[in-house]
């Protein structure tokens, strides 16, 4: 008896369940979720990440998964190959991914494929390689590193690469060959070296940067600045003829504690970019870019390390074609887009 009150709701049950299940599937639609990584989760790069993902999520509805403490060397690869959609890598990568050279001499083809999928939203100069030592180690100059350990970076990493021959340049040595070059995650270095496992330190940071302040408000630190020596040899110009590459100076108050004599302290400086693969949608990568420069004033205003973020700078360090999508938004703007750029 219950069949006939059953059957004349039905349809209004129907139609219900199926605008509910309408309504779901546009949600599904519009949310749409990236994979990204980034390094040292201190660094300029992991801070810029993390506010992207929370403005793309609040501005564009794209949510991003973003893993940080990376090897940036593996992130270019797998953006490339299309295993995650985003990144921040150092410039300098892109060279050795299209050689197959470096960290990517293992990988033959793969590497220097995944190179040419890569294509650009916008670049920045993240930072320096900071090298320091406590400054009661008794470490006072390059050659004082001979057999002491010394913290070079994540193992096949952009920075062990290029820490590796800041060392070398200065004192001829390599890893294994003069002084211990120690390898491991970022993280994990900071307390490798507070526990006195690691007698140099090597972190590549933004100029000013509040993780290594922290070392220097425990006692004081020494850095190790490139010596004029190291300018002419063969090593040197050779990091300061790859891209993405430079040379800039601090003094000894950047930071408190610094034991180092008035006067500058030479380190190498070095740019990134932000990475996609070609395949990605036009409207997803317009609203990444604008991601960061329609937020660029909030950006600037969260902390000190991105007031030299500007747009009229936004291809600093990009060595690869913007993607159609970043191309659009910066035509949009007026912005003037170098031809070695365009898509």
């Amino acid at each position: 008896m219950f069949a006939t009150p059953f059957a004349k709701y039905t349809p209004l049950t129907a139609i219900t369940l199926g605008l509910v299940l309408t309504i779901a599937s546009i949600a599904t639609a519009q949310a749409e979720t990236l994979r990204a990584e980034s390094g040292n989760p201190a660094t300029f790069n992991s801070q810029l990440a993390t506010l992207m993902s929370t403005y793309s999520e609040r501005d564009h509805g794209i949510q991003m998964q973003l893993s940080t403490g990376q090897n940036l060397a593996m992130a270019g690869v797998k953006v490339g190959a299309g295993r995650i959609d985003l990144s921040m890598i150092p410039t300098e990568l892109t060279g050795y991914m299209s050689e197959g050279s470096r960290m990517y001499a293992s990988m033959g083809d793969q590497a220097s494929a995944a190179a040419g999928n890569l294509r650009s939203l916008f670049g920045y100069v993240h930072g320096a390689y900071h090298v320091f030592t406590w400054a009661d180690s008794g470490i006072e100059d390059w050659d004082d590193l001979a057999g002491k350990n010394v913290y070079i970076g994540p193992a096949s990493s952009a920075a062990s690469s290029a820490i590796e021959r800041v060392i070398e340049a200065n004192t001829g040595m390599t890893p294994g060959n003069g002084y211990n070059g120690i390898t491991m995650g970022w993280g994990a270095s900071g307390q490798a070296f507070s526990d006195g496992q690691v007698d140099v330190l090597v972190s590549g940071s933004q100029i000013g940067s509040s993780s290594i302040e922290q070392y220097s408000l425990v006692k004081p630190i020494r850095f190790l600045g490139i010596a004029q020596s190291a300018r002419d040899g063969d090593v040197w110009q050779g990091l300061m003829n790859t891209e993405g590459m430079m040379e800039l100076s601090i003094d000894n108050t950047t930071y408190p504690n610094v034991s180092n004599p008035d006067g500058d302290i030479a380190m190498l400086a070095f740019t990134m970019m932000s990475v996609v693969h070609q395949d990605m949608d036009d409207d997803t990568a317009y609203a990444l870019t604008s991601t960061l420069w329609d937020n660029i004033d909030e950006i600037r205003a969260s902390g000190p390390i991105f007031t030299n973020l500007t747009i009229e700078s936004a291809f600093t360090g990009v060595n690869v074609p913007l993607h159609p999508g970043a191309y659009r938004y910066y035509q949009e703007k007026g912005i003037n887009v170098p031809a070695r750029l365009a898509p």
